[in-house]
């Protein structure tokens, strides 16, 4: 069995009109994006949920919910799911609706507990039918395990492949420019594609965040930029100096940092040019912005789904970039003058205050 179904986030239409066409062209069901983080974190709603899912109900698809997963301990995956539920009931989900745990983002030291965690927090407000989404990769690479997660759907993004190699797979992503140019999944049974879901929403009481513990992903090194931080405060929290921090994240004034911009606070400075996914980043813009293509990109740091990135995560940006990592004995004029420029127009391009202050290992846009 292969019956064919879409997700959808606020990227794509609302209207009737995009899911008559999708079912005319095979679509079965949908899933539809809800919620991404905590409420007391980012508090994301998608916009377009309410209308996607009345609109797919109306042309006779069935609908499955997802969130999209930002937790770092088991604490926070249960902030995750409580905001999940409350606006899935505030948006009429019946307690038979599938609630998928999109899991994409290695940000928990143990991801596998913090994402079971998340199911059985959704189960125990009354939402009983429920699913984890993720790359092949993850399972195949130990990040989670397919196996445990009880009877539990197991939803799986795979591009280019004849085969999944995870036997208990419930559903199988295989493009993400499928049936009307999104992505689209293979159904492997009914969770995805059957009758409507019936009953009732859950009465459930949904209790307030709960004080969390965000210890993320030991390997990530970052630290999101608070409202009111310095990088000397910020320096002084991680047992390092501002300089060096300045230095790895290739910081021209140390006095211009921004709530939400993401820091390496790990490591020493390193000629390897290197960006740090910021809130609101896309691939192809990173590619732009720093002279490049999506498809180096992608090639240069595995990317499975190009249009999947994190916040905080790590992009090389390889040698064919317009950028340029500052060595040993470099000045400012002296690097404009290699690349054919002035260092006036690289100072005003990478809001350089003091043209005399350059670190090693800081990128330079050309």
């Amino acid at each position: 069995m292969r019956n064919k179904f879409i997700d959808v986030s606020s990227y794509q239409p609302d209207t009737i009109a995009f899911f008559q066409a999708a079912k005319a062209q095979g679509a079965q069901g949908v899933v539809v994006k809800l919620t991404e983080g905590s409420e007391d974190g980012s508090a994301y709603v998608n916009p377009r949920a309410s209308a996607q899912i009345r609109n797919a109900l109306a042309v006779g698809l069935r609908v499955s919910c997802y969130h999209f997963a930002r937790y770092t301990s088991v604490g926070d995956a249960q902030n995750e799911a409580r905001f999940f539920v409350k606006i899935a009931k505030q948006f009429g989900m019946y307690d038979d609706t599938l609630m998928i745990d999109d899991a994409e983002v290695h940000s928990a030291a143990d991801y596998q507990a913090a994402s079971l965690a998340f199911l059985q927090e959704v189960e125990a407000l009354g939402y009983k039918n429920t699913g984890i989404y993720s790359m092949k990769s993850f399972f195949t690479g130990g990040i989670l395990n397919s196996h445990g997660f009880g009877q539990r759907k197991i939803w799986i993004a795979g591009y280019g492949v004849t085969s999944l190699g995870i036997d208990n797979a419930n559903a199988w992503q295989y493009t993400d420019h499928g049936i009307m140019g999104v992505d689209t999944s293979y159904a492997f049974s009914g969770a995805f594609t059957g009758s409507v879901a019936s009953g009732s929403v859950p009465n459930v009481t949904v209790p307030a965040p709960k004080p969390a513990v965000h210890v993320g992903h030991p390997a990530t090194g970052t630290y999101t930029v608070q409202p009111g931080d310095t990088l000397s405060g910020i320096a002084a929290k991680f047992g390092t100096t501002y300089q060096t921090l300045a230095a790895i994240n290739g910081i021209g004034d140390p006095n211009r940092i921004w709530a939400g911009q993401v820091l390496k606070v790990t490591g020493q400075p390193t000629t390897q040019n290197t960006y740090y996914v910021q809130a609101g980043d896309t691939l192809s813009g990173i590619a732009a912005k720093f002279g490049t293509t999506v498809s180096a990109l992608v090639s240069a740091n595995r990317i499975a789904n190009p249009n999947v990135i994190y916040v905080g995560q790590k992009i090389l940006l390889g040698g064919q970039s317009n950028a340029y990592t500052v060595q040993a004995g470099d000045t400012l004029s002296g690097i404009a003058v290699s690349h054919g420029t002035t260092w006036q127009a690289l100072a005003s391009k990478n809001h350089i205050s003091n043209p005399n202050v350059i670190f090693v290992g800081q990128t330079i846009q050309i």
